[in-house]
């Protein structure tokens, strides 16, 4: 087994515990967007909140990415909880 990959550049590393299993998740991030508006001020585009979506889940200390056999329910907990500490990081 290989150690955990580093985390590629422009993705967000985040690291927990996640049901006693010690997690190294990367993450692609997105910034909030403003919706557009028509001449007349009536949206046509609506706001889009800032997300991270999950790009892959190692098991701390390897190279096997259980992302792929992760409910979503747990993906998208996770993902909070990441967008979550990047914004307490970068407050």
């Amino acid at each position: 087994m290989n150690p955990t990959p580093a985390c590629p550049k422009g993705l967000i590393e985040y690291r927990c515990e996640y049901w006693g299993i010690d997690l190294v998740c990367h993450f692609e991030y997105y910034p909030a967007e403003k919706g557009s508006v028509d001449s007349m001020g009536a949206p046509y585009e609506p706001d889009i909140d800032e997300a991270m979506d999950a790009v892959c889940f190692y098991v701390a200390g390897t190279d096997v990415d259980i992302l792929p056999i992760t409910f979503s329910e747990c993906v998208d907990f996770l993902e909070r909880q990441a967008l979550l500490a990047f914004k307490d990081n970068n407050a």
